[in-house]
């Protein structure tokens, strides 16, 4: 990796950058250690003892909370994503769930995808094709509505509207809020399902130290099982006025595979699959099937070498320093750095095989200032920019003539303001202004050529000048915003909060938009409490969307974007409440309804394009509806043993075509049971969740769906479809043009020749995850764990990683408190 060089802002910049948090860190490490080895004077005591150091250290594992651990009672947490300022949690209007980090490390978790998946109400799925690694649902609605966060900054790098969530890695993570509904009203484009908040680490130490490292191995599948490793270490510092922690990690990961592939997979050395050790078969057959296979299965097609996840080799760099100029101004500096190299093989039938590799480059720095100007007035100012550039490029085995690259490079700069206004200890109200400038460089956006007057270019006069090579198409946009909002606790006895909040977005490319939102807390009695918010969410429309641009000659279509597009919108609505029945026993419940209009999808265009392909081009044909319950219950059995229950209902419809939302199932449920015993420092975890069947869209025959055959049988499968759409034809006849659109659009089947689509309720499954631990020597903790024990996967509806162990060791180190105590003089 050549970090330097990558294109950023500039070699000197950057380097100033560096080695300027160099030189704070060694300044905190220096000051620190110079108030460890020089004793302090004290006055002499009447026995006129001398005075010598003593050094007070606090051994972890003593007390079952840890550095940078919040402390076990939840409702002392300090959130801030609900309203941008910090509360307590058990003052929070706006429902937030928080997942802490002592969540995170029960959970065994890696990176950010191993978290949310626990939450009811979020749904952690596997990437779809044009997605990368792990995405994110919530509430029925897809990763393209969740706004997704880094200590409140705005994240880059979507690839079909998502964020991979392995890009996040826990070593960073110190707790995660999660804010469900439209939150536009605050956080602008994106926010139409809700927010995730990662809130990352800072040094509460005067010296600190941390390590993990871990190994794992996967089940045994097709080419035999897959190995893992993770390493990272956390070093800090922290003094009267100025703090710092540095953290880096290295991942790498083999591949898997899920298909039953006729050659080894990954690790033949990449082997051509026709090379001469090629099998035509599915792995292990017997010679009678072979035989079937060759004479008797129509269009049969021989596997090919593919894999199902991508091996990966990453590392992360990252730094917060805190630096208190005074009691009332706060100065905050953060960083992080990623780096990403991916690899993985892709299979085309009847026999191209694709050696995929893309290289990710993730970068973001952000300055804050937070001052408190009086008693009434506190003003916060942010900066930040953050840079994503990918590398994609595709080779082809034994010919070059669909081999491709292509760059993407996207880099966002935001300014915010805030100043809150208190007119009293229960009433606050906040202005803020923003303004966000958004660039991208993508192969997958129109060349300015054909976004510009003559619409040309060189490439249509000349194909072979530009073969195997994308051009970039370049576009930009900003955004300013203003937003009003006023905290009120209107009453003591009873408690009612309310927050009334407004903002007007101005995007350059789509004007102004008036997002409001009402959130409203009332507290029956001390352990009852009810929670509702309404808002809308809003989603501009994405460059992809707007500018998109791509081929794919191998299968035949080009997709293409719309300079027509209207922003997505919706009206949320959640209500619900929370009960703490007893000191042990806590409750909640939220009801929750989601009405989404102008949804940007993908229609086919009637017109082909000049060189034949069909044209698939975005639009705003779709609205959806989802809305559903989210109830959990949460029981400390005893002082070791808590345990937790949750359930989420969840109906969602595509409003034209009267279909559930694909993928959504109704049903899920999420399990834990956590032990503790503290004096012995051993801890263990269990996380299950529970997915009811989930709907997939297949085509109709006219009127059911075709059987769902295994994939060998796709040849009679096809067979089927074309009678079924002949004798459709026949006894149709020729319809007009408008009536055949007007029912293949609104998916009836009685009036159109074209294909119409069903769904079938499968993939029901379980994701059990174990998790061993103990502390020892009081720095350090052993674990083992099992991810996915039930060893639950499907190639084509939940291509998960099958069942992993893991083992590894961490090490916490800190100096809490450096004293002076009286030593008695040696006596000789």
């Amino acid at each position: 990796m050549n970090l330097l060089n990558y294109k950023f802002t500039g070699r000197i910049p950057f380097l100033t950058f560096w080695f300027g948090l160099f030189f704070v860190t060694i300044f905190v490490f220096g000051d620190v250690l110079a108030q460890t080895a020089t004793p302090k004077k004290e006055e002499d005591s009447v026995q006129g003892s001398t005075a010598q150091e003593t050094v007070k250290q606090t051994k972890h594992g003593d007390s079952g909370v840890q550095p940078n651990e919040v402390n076990g009672d939840r409702s002392n947490i300090i959130t801030v994503t609900g309203t941008r300022r910090r509360n307590l949690l058990k003052d929070s209007t706006i429902t937030t769930e928080v997942i802490t980090r002592k969540d995170i490390d029960a959970m065994g978790a890696r990176d950010l995808s191993q978290t949310l998946g626990n939450v009811p109400g979020i749904e952690v799925r596997p990437a779809q094709t044009g997605e990368r690694g792990q995405t994110v649902r919530l509430q029925g609605l897809s990763a393209q509505n969740v706004l997704i966060l880094v200590d409140g900054q705005r994240t880059t790098g979507r690839f079909s509207g998502s964020i991979d969530l392995t890009r996040f890695k826990a070593e960073d993570i110190e707790r995660i809020e999660i804010v469900k509904g439209a939150s536009s009203a605050i956080y602008g484009s994106d926010a139409i399902a809700g927010v995730i908040n990662i809130i990352t680490k800072e040094a509460q130490d005067p010296l600190y130290a941390e390590f993990r490292t871990l190994g794992g191995s996967g089940s045994e599948k097709y080419y035999g099982p897959y190995t893992e490793f993770r390493n990272y270490a956390t070093v800090g510092a922290k003094s009267d006025k100025l703090s710092t922690l540095f953290t880096v990690g290295w991942h790498k990961g083999e591949g898997y595979d899920l298909t039953p592939d006729a050659t080894p997979g990954p690790r033949n050395g990449r082997y051509a699959s026709l090379a001469p050790s090629y099998n035509a078969y599915p792995s292990n057959l017997p010679f009678a099937n072979s035989y079937l296979y060759a004479t008797r299965l129509p269009n049969y097609s021989p596997p090919l070498e593919s894999t199902s996840g991508s091996a990966f080799n990453d590392m992360n760099l990252s730094n917060k320093t805190v630096y208190h100029a005074t009691d009332n101004l706060a100065l905050t500096g953060q960083f992080y750095y990623r780096h990403l190299d991916q690899s993985a093989v892709d299979a085309s039938p009847p026999r191209t095989i694709y050696d995929r590799r893309n290289k990710t480059h993730d970068f973001m720095g952000a300055f804050n200032v937070d001052w408190i100007a009086t008693q009434k007035v506190n003003v916060n100012l942010n900066a930040n920019y953050s840079r994503f550039q990918d590398l994609y490029t595709t080779d082809q085995r034994k010919a070059d003539d669909l081999d491709s690259q292509q760059r993407t490079d996207n880099a966002v700069t935001e300014f915010r303001s805030r100043v809150d206004y208190k007119f009293s200890t229960n009433h606050v109200t906040s202005v803020g202004a923003e303004n966000l400038q958004d660039k991208i460089s993508s192969a997958r956006i129109a060349p300015d050529c054909r976004r510009t007057f003559p619409n040309v270019c060189y490439e249509d006069f000349n194909p072979e000048l530009t073969k195997g090579q994308t051009i970039n198409g370049n576009a930009s946009r900003f955004r300013n915003a203003f937003y009003v909002q006023d905290e009120w606790r209107v009453s003591d006895k009873p408690r009612i909060q309310i927050v009334p909040g407004v903002r007007y977005d101005h995007d350059s490319i789509y004007g102004g938009e008036w997002l409001p939102k009402l959130a409203i807390r009332y507290d029956v009695t001390d352990q009852f409490r009810f929670r509702a918010a309404n808002g809308l969410g809003y989603r501009a429309p994405s460059f992809q969307d707007l500018y998109f641009n791509f081929l794919n000659p191998g299968v035949g279509y080009r997709v293409v974007g719309s300079s027509n597009l209207k922003p997505e919108l919706s009206r949320s609505y959640n209500f619900g409440w929370e009960w703490d029945i007893t000191k042990r026993i806590w409750y909640s419940t939220n009801l929750f309804h989601n009405n989404v209009d102008n949804l940007i999808g993908f229609r086919t265009n009637p017109a082909r394009d000049s060189s034949g392909l069909m044209v698939y081009q975005t639009s705003n044909y779709q609205k959806a509806t989802t809305q559903g319950i989210e109830s959990s219950v949460n029981v400390r059995l005893t002082d070791i043993v808590t345990t937790s229950v949750g359930y989420t209902y969840t109906d969602t419809r595509d409003e034209l075509t009267r279909l559930p939302l694909e993928g959504r199932g109704p049903h899920r449920w999420n399990f834990s049971v956590r032990l503790d015993e503290k004096s012995s420092g051993v801890s263990l975890s269990v996380f299950a969740v529970v997915f009811g069947k989930q709907p997939y869209y297949c085509v109709k025959n006219p009127f059911w769906c075709n059987p769902d055959l295994p994939p060998n049988f796709d040849g009679l499968e096809s067979l089927i479809s074309a009678q079924a759409q002949t004798n459709l034809t026949n006894a149709l006849g020729t319809l007009p043009a408008g009536i055949s659109d007007y029912c293949s659009e609104n998916n009836l089947s009685y009036c159109t020749t074209s294909p119409t689509y069903g769904y079938r309720m499968v993939n029901p499954h379980t994701n059990l995850n174990l998790r061993l631990s103990q502390r020892f020597f009081g720095h350090f903790q052993w674990f083992v764990g099992v991810d996915n024990v039930l060893d639950a996967w499907d190639l084509q509806y939940n291509p998960q990683r099958p069942r992993f162990y893991y083992f590894g060791l961490d090490g916490k180190f800190a100096f809490s408190e450096v004293k002076l105590s009286p030593v008695e003089p040696r006596v000789n």
